[in-house]
C-alpha cells in the first residue's frame, strides 16, 4: 500500500497539546525508577520496597485501562483528559511530600491511575483527529515522550547541582500541565460516537507475540526501574552521578526509536526485531561485568538502543496477526504488557534482597531470550 502524501498529516493545537502532555506523562513515568536510589537512602528502604514504587505506578495503569472508557463515557473525553491529568499531579505532590514508604507508593499508585488514564486518552485523541495518518500522530508522539526520559535526567542533574533535590525536578513539570491548561482549557477534545469493538477470538499467533511483548517490556524495565541503582553500586559512584549516567540509557531510547521508525519504513519487523534482541543483549553484557562509569555508559547506551525498539516493533508485529480486530488486540497487549511493568521490578527487588542485584538482574537476559524463542515461533507461524 502506497504512503499517503506528507502533507495530508497537520499539526494543529490539539496535535501540539496532546504531544507536551504526553511527554509530561512519560516525565513522570520514569520518575520512580529513577528517584529509587535516594528514597532508599531517605526512608531505609529494602529493594523490594524501592521496587514496589515502580510497580505501583504499572499497577495505577492496570487500573486505569480497565475504568478509562466507562469514565470517557460517562465524563466525556475532554473532562477526563485535564481530569487524569490533575490526579497525575496530585500524585506527584504527595510522592514528594511523603516521609514513609506507605505514603510514597500510595503515591506513584495515584500517578499510575492519573497516567494511565491520560495516557488512553491521549491515543485516542490522537487516533481519532488523524484518522488514516494515526500512525505518525502516535510514531511521533513516541518519540516526544522518549525525549521527556533524557529531560529528566538533565532536570535532576541540575537540581542536584543546584542541590534542590530530586523534589524539585518533579515538582517543577508541574508547570507544564498548568500552563496547557490555561492556554488550552477551551480547546475541543471529543471523542466520536461510541461504536461496538470488534470481538471475536484472537490467533493463537497473536497470543505467542503477546507473550514476546510482555517479556521484553520486563526486561525493559528492570532496566528503567534498577538501571540507576545498578551503576551506582557497580561502578561506584555517587546516586547523582548514577542517575545523570542513565543518559546514555534513554539517550539511546531515542536514537534506537528514531532509527527504527525508518528502518521499518523498509523492512518487516520480525527481523528488526531480532536485530534489537541481539543488540539489548550485547549492551547487558557490556553493563554486567562494568566497574567504572565508562563502560556502564557504553552498556547502557547500547541497551537503550536494543530495547527502545522492542515495544514498537512487537506491537507491529503482534497486531498484524490479528487483522480486523486492532482494538480488542491492542487492548489485550496493554493489559499483559502493564501486568509485566508491575512484576519485573518487584521480582528483581526480591531476588537482590535473597542474593544481589548483580545477580538478580540476570533476569534480563533471561527475558530477552524468551522474547527471541517466541518471536522464532511467531515467524515460523505468520501467513
Amino acid at each position: 500500500m502506497a504512503d499517503l502524501p506528507a502533507t495530508e498529516f497537520r499539526r494543529d493545537r490539539l496535535t501540539w497539546t496532546a504531544y507536551a502532555m504526553l511527554s509530561w506523562f512519560a516525565y513522570l513515568q520514569a520518575a520512580p525508577g529513577l528517584v529509587i536510589a535516594h528514597l532508599r537512602t531517605e526512608l531505609d528502604l529494602s529493594y523490594s520496597a524501592g521496587g514496589l514504587h515502580v510497580a505501583a505506578f504499572a499497577a495505577g495503569s492496570m487500573v486505569a485501562g480497565a475504568i478509562s472508557a466507562r469514565l470517557e463515557r460517562a465524563l466525556g473525553r475532554r473532562t477526563l483528559f485535564w481530569a487524569a491529568a490533575a490526579l497525575l499531579g496530585a500524585g506527584t505532590i504527595g510522592l514528594t511530600a511523603g516521609r514513609a514508604v506507605e505514603l510514597t507508593a500510595c503515591s506513584v499508585l495515584v500517578m499510575g491511575v492519573g497516567g494511565g488514564l491520560l495516557l488512553a486518552t491521549i491515543q485516542a485523541a490522537l487516533a481519532d483527529h488523524h484518522g488514516e495518518r494515526r500512525a505518525v500522530a502516535l510514531a511521533e508522539a513516541n518519540v516526544a515522550a522518549s525525549v521527556a526520559y533524557l529531560v529528566l535526567i538533565g532536570t535532576l542533574s541540575l537540581t542536584a547541582a543546584l542541590h534542590a533535590g530530586w523534589r524539585a525536578a518533579l515538582l517543577a513539570s508541574l508547570a507544564i500541565p498548568a500552563l496547557a491548561w490555561w492556554t488550552n482549557r477551551r480547546l475541543a477534545i471529543d471523542a466520536p460516537p461510541p461504536s461496538r469493538t470488534a470481538q471475536g477470538r484472537l490467533p493463537g499467533a497473536f497470543w505467542i507475540a503477546a507473550v514476546m511483548l510482555s517479556c521484553m517490556t520486563a526486561a525493559e524495565w528492570c532496566i528503567t526501574g534498577w538501571g540507576a541503582t545498578y551503576v551506582e553500586e557497580a561502578a561506584h559512584v555517587s546516586t547523582d552521578t548514577a542517575v545523570a549516567l542513565m543518559a546514555g540509557y534513554f539517550g539511546g531510547v531515542v536514537a534506537g526509536r528514531l532509527l527504527g521508525s525508518r528502518l521499518a519504513r523498509r523492512h518487516d519487523p520480525a527481523p528488526l526485531l531480532a536485530l534489537a534482541l541481539a543488540v539489548a543483549t550485547a549492551g547487558f553484557a557490556v553493563l554486567w561485568p562494568s566497574t567504572g562509569p565508562a563502560q556502564a555508559l557504553i552498556g547502557l547506551s547500547l541497551l537503550g538502543i536494543g530495547l527502545g525498539n522492542l515495544f514498537p516493533l512487537g506491537m507491529s508485529v503482534a497486531v498484524g496477526l490479528a487483522p480486523g480486530r486492532a482494538v480488542l488486540a491492542s487492548g489485550r497487549v496493554v493489559g499483559m504488557t502493564s501486568f509485566a511493568v508491575l512484576l519485573a521490578p518487584l521480582t528483581v527487588g526480591t531476588l537482590a534482597d535473597a542474593t544481589s542485584l548483580t545477580a538478580a538482574l540476570w533476569v534480563v537476559p533471561v527475558f530477552l531470550a524468551l522474547a527471541a524463542v517466541a518471536l522464532g515461533v511467531v515467524h515460523r507461524t505468520r501467513p
